[in-house]
């Protein structure tokens, strides 16, 4: 069409509709052929830059040589975050691509101008990320010859990160390989070493290159290279994976040490088997700790298999018993081959089952060890015995309980001591009020009989050298009790020796013990007992009676000090009765505590009247009293020496008074305090004092 057809159709002036049509020439929007004068417009069939270079992944912008932006395409706006306003007809400073208006980039763009292709790369700071471009700058001409430039921003971003994820990757796993406590191996199918890794010189003391190309052989004892050489064959033989190898190898310094080598295959391009990537670790110090708690296992186990008490195991799942020590298994009369995989009434007595199955609900829901009271039960051999049943739950891998231990526990000795000790309290306060040597045997006597459990025991005394009397005795038939009722000579003899053959007891009895009971030194009693056919006494037994045998002679040896005692402060009655002067024990506070016979009948007073009395207000002159007393208190607290002879008057019974000529002595206890006076008076006839 013309400019007049565009003119008429259009309805515009067509001067306008000519500018128009200049424009759109320009802008390339519709092409123009001339004719003579005429002009002659068609559409263009040309793609506008503007919309060629948004069909590009890159970033493009134009600029002129005043480095004015011309033309931007979506991509860079995205990168800058811009609108397409923001940025064509600004120069580069001034818009939102001001990034680009750097001093290294602005000589890249001069270069461009004059000529140069620039290709650079940059990278981009923004929120959110970095971003990495490929920059060319490349010289540009517009169609009316001016110069510019043209920007092209190849995105490689992913590139870049790929890279930077590839080096950070091959840095992690040059440093697990250099710095883990391993050895990489590379051997081949001869198990020679074509890599080593650095760790090697830290585990082994070999550099890489002085183990690269030598065998695994090399470095392993000669005790050991014929079993690994057997265990190598079998690996190649299957060119498969293998783990947990255990290689014993020789560090330079010639120590021993174990590694565990596991690994893989290797195949070449073609497919052939290469050899293997190995990765081996040092693990003599778990080599020697397994050890260690393989020799602990064992021994634990022989500490549980031999130690009295009974352990039971059973699995909570089912119910069946799976471990049973040797005290269990002669508990219960059978092997733990032969009772493994058993439920409890199939193994326990229906009597021992309430012992067995104590305290298990309360441990199940508790879940928590539970102790039992002790239960009697009686034994095949008929002895009664006291168990102790403590119930403890076994967690399995995953924290669940799995298994319920059983320890059963004799503590019939704890129970029969108790018992004993009790019995032996009772014994020692009966025997503390006794003051006779033969009631003392007697109580002795009942008491061993309980404890010991025996038929036949009898006390005897000993009544002059070489003869013993029973004192007490039961189970003693009437016959025998005849013949044993005294013991002389050798058989008795004998008896305090300590040995039991000689007692003439019943016939058929068995297991006869004797004990001497001895004060300082000399028999004085001896305790004899024996059980009869068909029982014999137990240790237990034996043990109470030699403790109450040992009682016994405690309280033999008090009674027989007492009589000593009683005996000498009768003798020393006697003399202080028989002696010709008056003599009286005064205590601290003057009150008499003792006056002998010549002292009561010259005062007229029987010693019960005047015992307990004050000395000064009983006997001396009622003038003389108070001076006299407060002498003697000065006397008693150790501020006055004591005088020598003195003397003095005293007043009998019936009121008259007597001369007495007096010698005194100050008497003190252990420690040196004193305790009273004892005064001596020789009566010299009536007094003539007066106050």
């Amino acid at each position: 069409m013309s400019v007049t057809d565009l003119a008429r159709v259009l309805v515009i002036n067509r001067n306008t509709v000519s500018r128009y049509l200049d424009m759109l020439l320009i802008s390339g929007e519709v092409d123009m052929r001339t004719y003579g004068k005429a002009k002659v417009f068609y559409p263009s069939q040309r793609v506008p830059l503007s919309a060629m270079i948004n069909f590009s992944s890159d970033g493009v912008v134009i600029l002129d040589r005043d480095l004015t932006i011309v033309q931007a395409n979506d991509r860079i706006l995205e990168i800058v975050r811009a609108g397409r306003d923001d940025v064509i007809g600004k120069p580069i400073g001034e818009s939102r691509l001001s990034a680009f208006d750097h001093p290294l980039i602005r000589a890249r763009i001069e270069d461009a101008l004059g000529g140069d292709d620039v290709v650079e790369e940059v990278r981009f700071l923004r929120t959110g990320g970095e971003l990495f471009f490929r920059m060319k700058i490349l010289p540009t001409a517009f169609n009316d010859g001016t110069p510019g430039i043209t920007i092209i921003l190849e995105d490689i971003t992913r590139q870049k990160l790929s890279e930077e994820a590839l080096r950070a990757e091959e840095a992690k796993f040059r440093a697990l390989v250099e710095d883990i406590n391993d050895i990489i191996w590379n051997v081949d199918d001869g198990w020679t070493f074509s890599y080593v890794s650095p760790k090697s010189f830290d585990l082994l003391g070999y550099a890489p290159d002085e183990m690269t190309g030598r065998s695994l052989l090399d470095f392993v004892p000669e005790a050991e290279q014929e079993r690994l050489t057997e265990k190598l064959a079998g690996i190649l033989d299957r060119h498969e994976a293998f783990s947990s190898l255990l290689i014993r190898l020789l560090h330079r310094n010639g120590r021993h040490l174990v590694f565990e080598a596991s690994g893989t295959p290797d195949f070449d391009e073609i497919g052939e088997f290469a050899g293997f990537r190995m990765v081996s670790r040092d693990v003599t110090e778990r080599h020697r700790a397994e050890r260690r708690v393989r020799g602990w296992k064992s021994f634990l186990h022989c500490i549980v298999q031999n130690i009295p008490d009974m352990v039971f195991v059973r699995e909570i799942a089912d119910g069946a018993y799976v471990f049973f020590n040797r005290a269990a298994e002669a508990f219960v009369g059978g092997s733990s081959e032969s009772l493994a995989g058993k439920q409890e009434h199939e193994i326990f007595r229906p009597e021992i089952i309430p012992l067995i199955a104590c305290g298990e609900e309360e441990m199940r829901a508790r879940q928590a060890p539970i102790e039992c009271p002790a239960m009697p039960i009686v034994f095949p051999n008929g002895e009664t015995h006291h168990l102790q049943t403590k119930k403890i739950p076994i967690a399995g891998d995953r924290g669940e309980m799995k298994y319920v231990l059983t320890i059963v526990r004799d503590i019939t000795d704890h129970v029969r001591a108790d018992a004993l000790l009790a019995d032996q309290r009772d014994l020692a306060t009966a025997l503390g009020s006794v003051s006779d040597l033969k009631e003392a045997l007697s109580l002795c006597l009942g008491a061993a009989t309980a404890a010991a459990g025996v038929d036949i025991a009898a006390v005897y005394a000993v009544v002059k050298e070489g003869a013993l009397d029973r004192v007490a005795a039961t189970g003693l038939s009437g016959e025998s009790a005849a013949m044993t009722g005294r013991i002389e000579g050798a058989e008795a003899e004998t008896l305090l020796s300590g040995r039991a053959d000689a007692f003439p007891g019943e016939d058929g009895q068995r297991n006869v013990v004797t004990f001497a009971i001895a004060h300082a030194g000399t028999p004085v009693a001896v305790l004899v007992a024996a059980s009869r056919p068909g029982g014999l006494i137990p240790a237990a037994g034996v043990q109470a009676l030699e403790t109450i045998a040992a009682q016994a002679a405690n309280v033999a040896g008090r009674i027989l000090a007492q009589e000593t005692v009683r005996i000498e402060r009768d003798l020393a009655e006697r003399y202080l009765d028989v002696a010709g002067v008056m003599i009286a024990v005064i205590r601290t506070d003057g009150t008499i505590a003792r006056m002998n016979r010549t002292g009561c009948l010259a005062l007229g007073y029987a010693e019960t009247e005047i015992v307990g009395k004050n000395w000064f207000e009983t006997l001396v002159p009622a003038p003389l009293g108070p001076r006299l007393e407060a002498n003697f208190r000065r006397l008693m607290d150790g501020s006055s020496p004591l005088p020598g002879e003195e003397n003095g008057p005293l007043v009998t019974k019936d009121g008259q008074e007597i001369r007495v000529l007096w010698r005194n002595a100050i008497v003190r206890d252990d420690g040196g305090r004193i305790t009273g006076l004892v005064t001596s008076g020789l009566i010299a006839g009536p007094s003539t004092e007066r106050c």
